[in-house]
């Protein structure tokens, strides 16, 4: 945990974002780089009846992650932005945090 859920990237640019994302992220998040998931989620966009292609679409990232409060949230929305910019060509990169209480999230059965 953090994990965080991409879409409209192509498979090239989401590996590179699985270097680059923890690294940073970690930094930000005061957590190690290996608890972090980075996962491509593959779907179909849709504009005006015609398939947008995920390098043409709108880059979201879903950051699912215990809150860490709005200053850092910021940051790391901030520096998401930053490192998606440069590998798509869309001016719009989303992203999207959702909370999740620490008594939801299990890992080998036991929540945090």
């Amino acid at each position: 945990m953090p994990h965080l859920r991409i879409r409209s990237l192509d498979e090239i640019a989401v590996k590179a974002l699985s270097v680059s994302l923890p690294e940073e992220l970690a930094k930000i998040l005061d957590t190690t780089e290996d608890n972090f998931t980075v996962e491509k989620v593959s779907t179909t966009f849709y504009r005006s009846g015609n398939v947008i292609t995920d390098s043409e679409g709108d880059p979201m990232v879903e950051f699912l992650w215990f809150d860490r409060g709005p200053e850092v949230r910021e940051a790391a929305a901030k520096k998401v932005t930053e490192l998606v910019k440069p590998l798509t060509k869309s001016e719009y990169i989303s992203v999207v945090f959702v909370n999740i209480p620490k008594d939801h999230y299990f890992e080998n059965g036991k929540s945090f």
